[in-house]
């Protein structure tokens, strides 16, 4: 084939994908309008209840408390861990290894995990 049936061929293979995906994707669009309008119907307004400033307030309370408690966690323990490592204790690399990769379970693999 010389380049430019190549060409051609990849020009039609493109339309031909983007029409199939636009097919694919026209059953999603209104399935997704459909549920909005019902939750329209159901009374949904899109605006915030009363009191929502206070619970944004108090979770965003929470996740700094929790930050900072896993900051405070996570110090100590490499301070420990350096303590170790000034004494010369044998398993303070082993630990050191173990402890980061708890870190990295926790807060990569779990909420990979759960979401």
């Amino acid at each position: 084939m010389t380049r430019t049936t190549t060409a051609t061929t990849a020009a039609q293979l493109r339309r031909t994908a983007l029409a199939a995906t636009l097919v694919a994707l026209t059953p999603l669009v209104s399935l997704t309008a459909a549920n909005l309008h019902g939750l329209k119907a159901a009374g949904l307004t899109g605006t915030p209840p009363p009191n929502a400033a206070l619970i944004k307030t108090l979770l965003d309370t929470l996740a700094s408390n929790w930050l900072w408690l896993v900051g405070t966690g996570v110090g100590l323990v490499l301070v420990l861990l350096a303590g170790m490592l000034a004494f010369g204790s044998r398993s303070a690399p082993d630990v050191l290894f173990r402890v980061i990769a708890g870190i990295g379970l926790i807060l990569v693999v779990i909420p990979t995990a759960l979401a």
